[in-house]
């Protein structure tokens, strides 16, 4: 099994978090981005839309990064990282859906804005952005409520999350209690310390 993927990429990090979670040892090969590899002939066989992560696995090639979280899930149920319950796994599409559909954008621009050299910042953008991303934590801060997790238990719908709210507080954006402690405890897994380096 190989994964292709740039060690920046919050998607290629939620893989990686899957895969380490499961225990599944999978070989990285990097698509340097910067570089611009990710439009190289050989990589658009692989993945068309140019961008990372790519799973193989055999004769199996899948990109987008739910997609490959499901397979992996699907694949090695040991880690019960999926419920079994019909109504407990459509909770977790839905949070694997909003995830990258809802929460990750604003929280992407906000973070690319963040990071320019303060002079060259948008105001007016970074306001607007932060105000978006503001009302996404507290729809999951509702969605916590009292629990330690999404679902009650660790599932995929917390692993997505954990990359991207990490971005938010190295960029040193404040996050509300509820989300912050919530990130302290998924940052606190093995799994996630496992793979703060990339190999090489």
């Amino acid at each position: 099994m190989q994964l292709y993927g740039y060690f920046r990429s919050g998607n290629t990090r939620k893989v990686r978090l899957c895969l380490a979670e499961l225990g599944v040892h999978c070989e990285l090969v990097t698509v340097d981005l910067a570089a611009g590899e990710q439009r190289s002939a050989d990589y658009l066989r692989l993945n068309p839309n140019g961008v990372v992560p790519t799973l193989v696995d055999g004769e199996l090639v899948l990109w987008e990064s739910s997609a490959i979280l499901l397979y992996l899930a699907e694949k090695y149920p040991h880690g019960q990282l999926l419920p079994q319950a019909l109504d407990e796994r459509a909770r977790v599409y839905k949070w694997l859906v909003w995830q990258p559909a809802t929460f990750n954008p604003p929280r992407q621009r906000l973070t690319a804005e963040m990071a320019k050299p303060e002079a060259a910042r948008d105001a007016q953008a970074i306001a607007a952005l932060r105000a978006t991303v503001d009302r996404n934590l507290e729809i999951l801060a509702e969605a916590l409520g009292g629990n330690d997790y999404l679902l009650g238990r660790y599932t995929l719908a917390d692993l997505v999350m954990l990359p991207h709210l990490a971005a938010l507080r190295d960029a040193g954006l404040a996050l509300p209690g509820t989300v912050h402690r919530y990130l302290d405890r998924l940052a606190a897994r093995p799994a996630w310390q496992a793979i703060q380096n990339w190999p090489g």
